[in-house]
């Protein structure tokens, strides 16, 4: 399990450029005995989908992979894995305390970016299937493993594989994720989309500032009317059910901000990207119609405004609530019960994940179950293998129970 890991978080692979990991996977899926087949993100087929979400520029030409391990009887359920090869950017290496795909491990926790976020948890699901087949079984319905690109920055690849499940007729009973919710289960995930505000002011030389209209200032203002957007949707009255015990669950996100030209001179123009989070059962148009008028009214408020144009590349994705009362989900609940001796607890997620797109866009019941892992999208991001193995034996009895087991003969 380390090894692979190991190797896994070695191999760099951002949004755009999953390939190399997705070889990996492929080589250990066909080692395994699953029959594995690419899957192509054709944007122009999906770019009508209401869960489509409108691509980044530059990202494109990598496949998902989707593997299945036929059943020997086909009387069980079948169950699909979901997860993303993708990690997101490292930011200042020199801050990490070594190299981000160094890939170490230390104390019991493996280091790297990826490592939490998700590899982790897709290593722990490939070495529950491993330890099933070391004891002779194989499961009686269809297990499906899937590797999806882009999931940090549109969830298209997900997408992609939920039209294709569809187009082909293929029936999945269940689909869980091994995002790194430390051992809990999802009961929902708030929606998020992503949103870039160009400004465009008027140029002046420093000495006679007051003639020029600095974008970058507006930009700053801007940001302080999303602010108190932020907190009217955080307000506890406006709270969606799933969140009560959350403090603060929906985060307006300044991502990157990105203007001027000169020290001593009055820029000219300012880019603000920016990410928005809203509540299951909000329409991601609405959202963004409010986040909009707000823009607008935040300019309004300035002596003179600059030109403006907001578009929004990137995530697109509604929240969605998950059926804990269903069966898959209740044998899950039951499984981490018999390997960790408690019930899990049950988490709603304040970011987007994956689970959207088959619980939306193909009914089935869906949700994230993984290890513990630490500071994802930050520094020295690492997960925990004892975690990992936890989360293997769930994995392995709920895979048994659920697909139904048959003796190698």
């Amino acid at each position: 399990m380390k090894s692979t890991l190991l190797e896994l978080v070695r191999t760099p692979s951002f949004s755009g450029h999953e390939q190399h990991a997705q070889t990996i996977f492929g080589r250990i899926l066909r080692e395994l005995g699953f029959q594995v087949q690419e899957i192509s993100i054709d944007k122009e087929k999906l770019k009508g989908h209401p869960l489509y979400s409108h691509g980044v520029p530059g990202l494109s030409g990598c496949s998902n992979l989707l593997a299945e391990l036929k059943p020997l009887s086909g009387t069980g359920n079948s169950l699909l894995v979901n997860g993303h090869a993708d990690v997101v950017p490292t930011g200042d290496v020199s801050l990490w305390a070594k190299p981000p795909f160094t890939g170490y491990e230390q104390d019991g926790w493996v280091y790297g970016r990826g490592a939490g976020d998700m590899k982790g948890g897709l290593v722990a699901v490939l070495t529950a299937v491993s330890a099933l087949f070391d004891a002779g079984l194989r499961p009686a319905g269809s297990l499906w493993f899937n590797t999806v690109v882009e999931e940090e920055c549109t969830g298209n690849g997900s997408l992609a594989t939920v039209e294709h499940l569809i187009a082909n007729g293929i029936k999945i009973d269940a689909m869980l994720d091994p995002e790194p919710w430390s051992e809990t289960i999802m009961s929902a995930e708030v929606g998020v989309f992503w949103a870039q505000l160009y400004l465009t002011g008027r140029p002046a030389h420093a000495m006679e500032a007051a003639v020029g209209l600095n974008p970058i200032e507006a930009a700053m203002h801007v940001w302080r009317g999303l602010k108190r957007l932020e907190a009217t949707w955080n307000e506890p009255q406006r709270r969606h059910d799933r969140f009560q015990d959350q403090v603060h669950p929906l985060n307006f996100n300044l991502g990157k901000l990105a203007g001027g030209e000169w020290s001593s001179s009055v820029p000219i123009q300012c880019r603000m990207d920016f990410r928005c989070a809203f509540y299951p059962g909000v329409d991601p148009r609405d959202a963004k119609r409010e986040v909009k008028e707000c823009i607008r009214e935040a300019l309004a408020e300035l002596r003179e405004p600059p030109s403006y144009q907001i578009m929004f590349e990137g995530l697109h994705a509604p929240g969605c609530e998950v059926d804990l009362n269903s069966a898959p989900l209740r044998l899950l609940a039951r499984c981490h019960e018999m390997v960790n001796g408690t019930s899990p607890g049950t988490f709603a997620s304040t970011a987007g994940t994956d689970v959207r797109h088959f619980v939306l866009g193909a009914n089935i019941p869906s949700t994230c179950y993984g290890p513990v892992a630490r500071r994802i999208h930050a520094l020295d991001e690492c997960v925990e293998l004892a975690s990992m193995r936890r989360i293997a034996e769930v994995y392995a009895l709920f895979i048994a129970e659920w697909c139904g087991g048959s003796r190698d003969s």
